[in-house]
């Protein structure tokens, strides 16, 4: 693993680029909408240009308009402890305006480029709400495949756990998609 940090990362429409103080306003804004919020876990802002923490805003290139944030950090094993750095967790959120744009497809598939390719970590595991239907959907369609488990998770605004599928792709699995 290379501890490359958010470099800033380019697609047709949009610029992902390490989150900046100016950028934490919209963010939390962008959060404070339920439809957001109900399915996002908010993590630490405060490092996001540490070389070993890969957390970007999503800007809009036609507007130049912060329009969400995504990040790939450590995961965790199901009793808590943090796995090696060589397994990470992906995520991101749009302002609920942006939905349904494509715009998911595109961060994702920018991210797992990135770290599968550039930062060359082994594996990303992660978790989808059952409800949240569009998400896994591009997970899926990105090549990730359910492990079979469902992991409880208290999302940020929710009082309840909610029921989440686990998937999890290789950087070999991710890498021969490519090549396909």
């Amino acid at each position: 693993m290379k501890y490359l940090g958010s470099k800033v990362l380019e697609t047709d429409r949009l610029l992902l680029r390490p989150t900046k103080e100016e950028d934490l306003k919209v963010i939390w804004g962008i959060l404070c909408d339920k439809k957001v919020a109900e399915h996002y876990l908010v993590g630490k802002l405060e490092k996001a240009n540490n070389e070993d923490v890969f957390q970007w805003s999503i800007i809009l290139k036609s507007e130049n308009k912060c329009i969400g944030q995504a990040s790939c950090q450590k995961s965790h094993d199901e009793f808590g402890n943090e796995n090696s750095d060589n397994i990470r967790d992906v995520g991101w959120f749009l302002d609920s305006n942006y939905h349904r744009m494509g715009y998911g497809s595109e961060v994702a598939k920018a991210v797992l480029d990135y770290m599968f390719k550039e930062v060359r970590i082994d594996k990303i595991e992660t978790c989808v709400a059952t409800d949240n239907i569009a998400s896994w959907r591009v997970i899926e369609k990105l090549g990730f495949h359910r492990t079979g488990k469902i992991k409880k998770v208290k999302y940020t605004i929710l009082t309840e756990e909610v029921d989440c599928y686990c998937y999890e792709i290789t950087r070999e699995e991710y890498l021969n998609l490519e090549s396909e």
